[in-house]
């Protein structure tokens, strides 16, 4: 393997390296007294820190521990609350060439279920561990059979001279680091394997993309057992010689005033994190708070993670104004566990780029330009271009070939930052990290399962391959529909839902599941939430839901780092294992369609009228009083498809042709009723 990726970083300390171990073993040698990490228990006060040289003997106290219980390459489970205990712990694998294997910490009889599939995979036999996780463990947990064969270190109980004991391992940049569990798995968990030449390039790719330097500040709340605060935080700073300061995410989730104090009082120069967190901080601070900070020394505010909203970065960015935040401080970026962590950034100077595109185009994957955004346009948030020599391709999933130019495919990535593939899982390895381009030798590449797109040489992320919700051929995409929801209905809450597919009678039918606001749940009208819901995804997507469900704050299932887990809300819808607070489902099918004949020679509005409120109410589940005749009949769940069928349904039993535009030209149930009379009669009249 050619380090020559290193040769453009003019420090001695790194330029010859070939392990991200010994990068940090120079650094110590070359800075021991530079505080490289401090750390803010509560968010706001400082309870400690690390230099280089304390963070070595901390991790190699540790590291001694380790090699008396265990060997070189054995996997060690970190259960620690976020910490500078968890951060000496990681090190002390990697100096004694252990495997770490990061998560976090079982919380009464959540997250149990996680773990134990983690430490069935992984196999391993060691836990490291803090007294407090410890103890909770022992008292909550003390006969599951998880925990009864690991031979446990406590953190706590290894006094700071062992650090004399330590013996040096031979490292080489194949070496296993880490196995990063995504945070998303939940069926069987997959570990992506992580090797030292993987954090030592991807190390590299971050300092150069976010242009990093020995002056950096970074101010970090995500947490540190996920790829983003992990590999962006914790070895970064390290590796390039700058600060972190780091906070728990739950003070930055009680206050995000927390985070952004942080940054003015320690002159941030880099922090981030997914889309919500951004509109987190809009929605929870207050004006007087924003104008009295100075966030002027932010050189880049990352997101992603997520998909990554225009209206939020605008929005933050107006926002924090007086906080002295531009718009070429925001950074969009793009990667995942599986290449350790980034894969596309822009340039660090530059502003976010955004690209209107047209929404029906979009759904059929071709990529139309527009000058300008409109109601029937989509914003795209460009996610920036890669680095170094990786390398992406847009491919056709199904058929393997690369795409056209403004065509929509998965996103495929080749290079050095991409893992060794998934932790005793050969069969997923192959299909995933050994992809190749149709039947040629061009390979091999990473298959995302991301859907995307290139615009000149930026990267537009469109959504999720295996979430993407097609419906009669459509691609509606779950983000799409959450958004339109949750930015038109206010006591919905904000990155509190999901959208997904699930199959009625062999066809695709959308499902929604929603968290309420806590302050609207005193008041709230569930049915005419419910209702609305229904209203806004057929008038802004023209889709029939089968079934809304509203659920309590906090309930819906996310991963570490904030994304909504999908896959595991529609295995709770399915098996009746959500927190719901009402719920309406459509329980009408084609077994419930009645065989109709002409009923009347000559039909009056009332029972023109009549026979739609009684379609609506068989086929789309309202009760009666709740239909309004003046209202859009689309307000009644009534998407494109479903207008074809009442339109044919009602022209058979009537006996008169009725057009379809009719029922698409903003019609109301009085005026259907007054143009049927009129049609039959112009049709009875001509005949």
């Amino acid at each position: 393997m050619s380090f020559s990726f290193l040769k453009s970083y003019d420090d001695p300390d790194v330029r010859n390296c070939t392990t991200y171990t010994e990068v940090i073993k120079n650094r110590t040698k070359s800075f021991p007294n530079h505080v490289v990490f401090r750390y803010l228990e509560d968010g706001i006060n400082e309870n400690g820190s690390f230099t280089f040289l304390q963070l070595q003997y901390r991790a190699q106290a540790i590291a001694a521990s380790l090699q008396r219980t265990g060997k070189k390459g054995d996997s060690v489970l970190l259960l620690f609350q976020p910490s500078l205990e968890y951060i000496a712990s990681l090190y002390a694998c990697f100096y004694s060439g252990f495997v770490a294997v990061p998560a976090y910490p079982p919380r009464r009889n959540r997250g149990i279920d996680r773990i134990y599939r983690i430490f069935k995979d992984s196999r391993t036999e060691i836990c490291l561990v803090s007294k407090q996780v410890y103890d909770d463990i022992q008292r909550n947990y003390s006969d599951n059979e998880v925990f009864n064969n690991l031979k446990w270190i406590i953190y706590e109980d290894i006094d700071e001279s062992e650090h004399k004991h330590f013996q040096n391992e031979e490292l080489n940049s194949e070496d296993l680091a880490l196995i990063q569990y995504t945070s998303g798995s939940t069926g069987q968990p997959k570990g992506v394997m992580i090797t030292q030449l993987n954090l030592l390039y991807n190390s590299e790719y971050i300092r150069q993309s976010f242009s990093i330097s020995k002056e950096t500040v970074g101010v970090h709340w995500l947490p540190l057992f996920h790829d983003m605060g992990l590999i962006g935080g914790v070895l970064q700073a390290p590796y390039a010689c700058c600060l972190n300061v780091n906070m728990p995410p739950m003070a930055f989730l009680k206050n995000p005033l927390n985070w952004l104090s942080a940054i003015h009082k320690y002159r941030g120069t880099i922090a981030g994190g997914p889309n919500f967190a951004f509109d987190y901080c809009i929605d929870k601070t207050k004006e007087e708070d924003r104008n009295a900070l100075d966030l002027s020394s932010m050189k880049v505010f990352f997101c992603g993670a997520e998909p990554i909203r225009k209206t939020t970065l605008k929005n933050f960015t107006d926002a924090f104004r007086k906080s002295n935040v531009r718009e070429n401080q925001l950074y969009p970026c793009y990667g995942m566990a599986e290449t350790t962590l980034l894969v596309t950034g822009g340039n660090s100077e530059d502003n976010p780029n955004y690209l209107d595109v047209d929404t029906s185009s979009l759904s059929k994957k071709d990529v139309v330009v527009c000058e300008k955004e409109t109601e029937k346009t989509t914003s795209i948030v460009g996610s920036g271009h890669t680095w170094m020599d990786m390398r992406i391709e847009i491919v056709d999933p199904v058929s393997k070939m690369k795409c056209d130019k403004d065509r929509v495919g998965e996103i495929w990535i080749q290079g050095p930052t991409v893992a060794q593939g998934y932790w005793r899982n050969q069969e997923d390895s192959d299909n995933i990290f050994n992809a190749y381009i149709g039947d040629s030798t061009d390979g091999p590449f990473l298959r995302t399962g991301d859907m995307g797109f290139f615009n000149g040489n930026e990267l537009f992320v469109t959504g999720r391959l295996k979430d993407i919700i097609i419906i009669r051929g459509m691609n509606h995409y779950p983000t799409d529909i959450e958004y339109s929801i949750q930015n038109n209905i206010s006591e919905l809450r904000q990155n509190g839902g999901a959208a997904f597919p699930v199959s009625i009678n062999e066809s695709e039918k959308l499902v929604i599941v929603q968290e309420i606001e806590r302050s609207s749940m005193r008041d709230a009208n569930y049915s005419d939430i419910i209702h609305r819901v229904r209203e806004v995804i057929t008038e802004n997507h023209e889709i029939d839901v089968h079934a809304v469900i509203l659920i309590r704050p906090g309930s819906i299932p996310i991963t570490s780092s904030g994304k909504i887990q999908h896959r595991q809300a529609k295995y709770d819808y399915l098996h009746d294992d959500l927190n719901k607070l009402a719920e309406w489902e459509n329980i009408n099918s084609s077994e419930h369609q009645e065989d109709h004949k002409v009923i009347n020679p000559e039909p009056t509005e009332a029972a023109i009228r009549e026979w739609i409120i009684n379609w609506i109410v068989r086929n789309h589940n309202y009760n009666r009083e709740d239909i309004n005749c003046d209202k859009n009949i689309m307000t009644y769940g009534i998407d494109s498809l479903a207008a074809v069928t009442l339109e044919t349904e009602i022209s058979n039993l009537f006996g008169f042709q009725w057009h379809i535009s009719s029922f698409m030209l903003n019609p109301t149930i009085n005026k259907l009723a007054k143009e049927g009379v009129a049609i039959y009669r112009d049709e009875n009249a001509s005949n």
